[in-house]
């Protein structure tokens, strides 16, 4: 669990641990499946959940948009500048890049990128009687020219009983196609629950059970995150260097080495682009 209200490196710590108990999970999903995929209860403690909620239920009318489509009807509110809790959940965690490392750790894919634009991300609600039929995901970011690698879902409304159905179900292959098709997985969209999938080539085909909540409960809310990875080669007309001085010999090293240090380095900031280092004694 990690708490973003007071953001301690304790609670990046715990998250950073149960990131690193999915990767066997998500190995195996993938092994089996083809593709990988995890579930995370108690993702964030419940004050920022019950947050986000009461945020999704009074977001401003006018931001909302419907998606309908082969029966299915998801409203969407992907306009989060507006609405602190979910901005801060989103850039300060989702985004971040302890998130991103650790999302790379157990997925094994590396180059992963948030989209600050949110497409097609942010709040969504399925409303009582509502479904998603089966389907797979768009693939292409065309504002980020980016392919999507990889779909979560934070699941947010309180006290959601799993015979109230919304569940999320995974599929070998299209039932509306293919009556031989089977259900992989199913599952419920309960409070703090978060979801991550990795999207493949037409993969993978999953829909959403009929909602069947009491009249009182607003639907099944939840909020989005997307993340994409690049397949672009450099232009060959201007291919990789560092910053360049007028001498190419450098040194990059860690500059107090007796102080003990827990964190991580991003990356090596091309120092294989033809650079000799500098032996620092």
């Amino acid at each position: 669990m990690i708490s973003p209200i007071d953001g301690t490196l304790q609670n990046i710590m715990q998250y950073e641990s149960n990131m690193i108990n999915k990767k066997l999970e998500w190995e195996k999903t993938k092994t089996e499946d083809g593709f990988g995929r995890v579930v995370i209860d108690n993702f964030l403690d419940e004050e920022t959940c019950m947050k986000l909620y009461e945020e999704c239920m009074n977001a401003p009318k006018g931001g909302w948009t419907v998606f309908t489509r082969a029966n299915s009807r998801m409203e969407e509110f992907n306009d989060l500048i507006s609405l602190p809790t979910a901005h801060r959940v989103t850039y300060d965690i989702m985004h971040s890049g302890e998130f991103l490392y650790q999302l790379e750790n157990m997925t094994g894919i590396v180059g992963l990128l948030p989209d600050p634009h949110l497409v097609g991300a942010g709040y969504s609600i399925l409303r009582n009687g509502t479904i998603l039929a089966p389907h797979y995901d768009f693939n292409w970011n065309d504002r980020l020219r980016l392919h999507r690698k990889l779909t979560s879902l934070l699941y947010i409304t309180p006290n959601w009983k799993s015979d109230w159905g919304g569940h999320n179900v995974v599929w070998d292959g299209n039932p509306e196609l293919n009556p031989n098709a089977k259900i992989i997985e199913s599952t419920a969209p309960l409070f703090n629950r978060f979801v991550i999938n990795e999207n493949i080539p037409k993969g993978p085909v999953h829909s959403v059970s009929e909602v069947t909540c009491p009249d009182d409960v607003y639907g099944r809310c939840a909020i989005r995150f997307f993340y994409y990875v690049s397949t672009s080669e450099y232009d060959k007309e201007n291919p990789p260097h560092r910053s360049t001085y007028s001498s190419n010999e450098y040194s990059h090293h860690k500059l107090h080495e007796e102080e003990e240090w827990n964190g991580h380095f991003v990356g090596n900031g091309g120092e294989d682009y033809g650079y000799t280092p500098k032996i620092v004694n």
